[in-house]
């Protein structure tokens, strides 16, 4: 059987994302379908071993960052600080590990399994031409988003390192438990909401083949809706189609009727469902620990900022401040584009559901029976969009801002206490 090339193959998006998390431990060795395994025991046992490693260097930062919380005796790092400190420290150890165990366990063939249903859908949903282009700049945005990591870990992370490092093996281990257990969390989000943004991608799509439904006034045409003359012909700017990159090229025969389209809709909340299945655990540890980090950090950092004005400190001190505030700010940042991704995500599903109900408007419009129409407009109604995490929260824009307003107010009160 004949190979698809790969930038047909949608493990080419996620190829850099998966570079990256195979030398974390975090992704089996290979996760593309194309690929033959000619020694797949042996590239098991590696992964188990790599992974066993990052773990014993996580615990043994657990252990250091523990017994040094207790021990420190600075003035304002007084005990309601202390406690905030070490209950993140046990969060975000427990984050990494737990991350790393699912690898080898439960998620190994997590991030195969969704990408072969995506896979499915893109089949159905545009030709080889419009997977190409869809599939390039998608994989654009992931390199993006690792360049844009890189630079903030770099800015941040490289001036602590000095800031804390005092020559000794301990303390660079520390520090490297410290930068790994950032790393690894700050990937297991990307592996997370690219999936995620995967599907937005292709619920937009379906909402623009609708949207351009709901705009045609040809009450005779056929049964099936043709979604090449559909984008071909729609001079209405109304409802632009932003997935330029998905549009069918004149050799397409695709048509899609109204059980395809419930079909698709149908896969890619099967896609979201498996995947918040598969990271809920991780991810309500990775908000506790962004949410913890960010107490003592930003007290810290405050602190640190007016001990130096108060006392006219060295410039180092002003710095030291100024870095641990910006480690607060990325990690905010962090926190609002996940829930970002997933609100718009929840979005593109509704605007679906608000282009049937506009189709159900106009009885029989291209064909379409009001039986199909209020089929898929129930089938959209009845499922659960939302990114609910373990029944604890949802990660939508309301979750960040009630976020921003605990962790600030808790900063008053400690403030209050020093």
């Amino acid at each position: 059987m004949k190979k698809e090339p790969l930038e047909h193959n949608i493990y080419f998006v996620i190829q850099p994302l998966h570079f990256v998390s195979r030398i974390l431990g975090l992704s089996p060795f290979h996760i593309d379908p194309n690929y033959t395994f000619r020694n797949k025991v042996g590239c098991t046992f590696c992964h188990i071993i790599q992974a066993a490693v990052m773990i014993l260097l996580l615990l043994y930062g657990l252990y250091i960052n523990v017994l040094k919380a207790v021990t420190y005796s600075e003035i304002t790092f007084h005990v309601f600080v202390r406690v905030v400190c070490i209950i993140n420290i046990f969060v975000s150890s427990f984050t990494g590990i737990l991350a790393l165990f699912f690898a080898v366990t439960r998620n190994r063939n997590h991030m195969t399994n969704m990408l072969c249903l995506l896979s499915h859908v893109d089949n159905k949903l545009c030709s080889n031409n419009s997977k190409e282009g869809a599939y390039s700049q998608h994989r654009s945005q992931v390199f993006m988003q690792l360049w844009i990591m890189l630079i903030l870990y770099g800015f941040i992370y490289i001036p602590l390192f000095f800031l804390y490092y005092d020559g000794t093996w301990m303390s660079c281990t520390n520090v490297s438990s410290q930068l790994f257990k950032g790393v690894i969390d700050t990937v297991v989000i990307l592996q997370y909401i690219n999936i995620v943004l995967m599907v937005k991608q292709r619920y937009r799509l379906v909402k623009h083949l609708l949207s351009d439904a709901v705009t045609t006034d040809d009450v005779n045409s056929s049964r099936h809706m043709d979604a090449e003359y559909l984008i071909s012909s729609n001079n209405n700017k109304t409802f632009p189609l932003a997935t330029n990159n998905f549009k069918i090229d004149k050799t397409s025969n695709n048509l899609y009727t109204i059980r395809d389209l419930r079909l698709i809709c149908s896969e890619l909340c099967d896609v979201l469902h498996a995947n918040n299945k598969s990271y809920d655990v991780i991810i309500l540890f990775d908000v506790i620990t962004l949410l913890t980090v960010t107490v003592p950090t930003t007290f810290y950092g405050v602190m640190t900022i007016k001990s130096a004005i108060v006392e006219n400190g060295h410039f180092q001190l002003y710095l030291k401040g100024v870095f641990l505030l910006s480690d607060c700010v990325f990690m905010l940042l962090t926190l609002l584009w996940l829930t970002m991704c997933c609100q718009t995500t929840t979005e593109e599903m509704r605007n679906i559901f608000i282009c049937i109900q506009k189709l159900l408007l106009y009885p029989n419009a291209l064909g379409w029976s009001t039986s199909e129409l209020k089929s898929f407009s129930s089938q959209l109604k009845n499922s659960t969009s939302e990114f609910n995490i373990c029944g604890f929260f949802t990660l939508n824009l309301q979750f960040f801002c009630a976020s921003v307003s605990v962790i600030f107010t808790y900063i008053l009160v400690l403030y209050q206490f020093s």
